[in-house]
């Protein structure tokens, strides 16, 4: 009898042991997750701006030359349409066009410029061929106005609100630095095959940023 009484005391005693023990586990990963609440609370967001934006929808960035024609001399192009295009073309010994230069791309109001040359007048034997190279350029001036320096490969951008990719990964003209510190602002340039897109969002840590084209 006295030992049956010995053995569910002992009993009841581990029992009170795994009760016990359960309630400081249960006590401690509350205090765990406050403190990581805590900490979290405690950490800047990000803040970010999008100063300005704009589209280009038909931008004139090359010329292939198609056939160099005879007779040339050096000289300048133009394209009808294009606000801001500039560029010049050299030629070789027999007045072939060679090469072509690009000094400022074009903002065109159509797909298919018309590219004709400027000074000095030209009096070919054979006429030269050249062809227009269309991208679209998306731009935005961003400003990291927060505390927090982002890596930017934690920024991410979506054009119409699909395809998402990370600021770095779009590789945009202008991004120089794995990082967005703060204070700076980002003068950027993406070059795209020619499409339509209206909208420009960026996002990081919960905020969110968006912009017309």
């Amino acid at each position: 009898m006295a030992g049956s009484v010995g053995i569910g005391g002992l009993i009841i005693g581990v029992s009170l042991l795994v009760v016990f023990s359960m309630a400081v586990q249960t006590m401690s990963y509350q205090m765990e997750s406050s403190m990581d609440s805590i900490e979290a609370a405690a950490e800047p967001l990000p803040s970010f701006t999008v100063d300005s934006s704009d589209i280009w929808l038909f931008a004139l960035e090359g010329i292939t030359i198609t056939d160099g024609g005879t007779d040339y001399v050096n000289g300048t192009l133009v394209a009808s349409s294009c606000t801001g295009f500039s560029a010049s073309f050299t030629v070789d010994s027999n007045g072939v066009i060679d090469a072509v230069s690009i000094t400022s791309t074009g903002d065109c109001t159509t797909s298919t410029p018309v590219i004709t040359f400027g000074i000095p007048a030209q009096s070919p034997t054979i006429t030269a061929t050249l062809a227009p190279v269309m991208k679209t350029y998306v731009f935005a001036e961003v400003t990291n106005d927060g505390t927090v320096t982002l890596p930017t490969e934690d920024v991410w951008l979506f054009f119409d609100g699909a395809n998402p990719q990370t600021l770095s990964g779009s590789n945009p003209v202008g991004l120089s630095s794995e990082y967005w510190y703060s204070g700076e602002t980002l003068d950027l340039r993406w070059e795209l095959s020619p499409t339509t897109h209206s909208r420009l969002a960026f996002t990081s840590g919960g905020r969110t940023v968006g912009t017309t084209l």
